[in-house]
């Protein structure tokens, strides 16, 4: 498992990477508007290609540090051995559903495989089959996450010798 924190951990480097590149190019392209009336052309998609990267390489290093946003509207009630399961199912369907939405994208990345940008001409694939893989990334963690909560024991509750 250390070695896939990692990874993820350079997924998000990567991700921190691409947030820099965007910076630059946008202060480019205002210095550019703003003195040469010469802006870059087709910076509106490649901006929209960065926010892709950005935001799906960080996702699931994100998910397995835990550090997304959660809100614990049942936090008093998980104390019963009936709602003690909770966050391990919801892990399992949110895993699930990021599994979905990985094979959905990656199916309509195979039959749009030739799209590309107005403007640049660049191709959709390459960000699409990431955003799928990253999907899939975090689904993984989302099943591990609901494993390693369905292994915890119960405040009180003891192992047996």
């Amino acid at each position: 498992m250390e070695f896939f924190g990692r990874f993820l951990r350079w997924l998000a480097l990567a991700s921190g990477g691409v947030l820099l590149v965007l910076m630059v190019f946008t202060v480019a392209d205002v210095i550019m508007r703003a003195a040469f009336d010469r802006p870059f052309s087709g910076s509106i998609e490649f901006t929209e290609f960065c926010m892709a990267l950005i935001v799906f390489l960080a996702i699931p290093y994100t998910g397995w540090v835990g550090a997304h946003i959660s809100v614990d509207l049942f936090e008093k009630y998980l104390d019963r051995p009936s709602l003690r399961l909770l966050p391990a199912v919801i892990s399992f369907i949110g895993g699930a559903l990021f599994l979905l939405i990985a094979w959905r994208v990656a199916l309509e990345t195979i039959a749009t495989v030739h799209q590309v940008s107005n403007m640049m001409r660049m191709p959709h694939y390459p960000f699409r089959f990431t955003v799928a893989f990253c999907c899939m990334l975090f689904a993984l963690v989302l099943f591990v996450r609901g494993a390693q909560t369905l292994e915890r024991k119960p405040v009180g509750e003891t192992a047996q010798p």
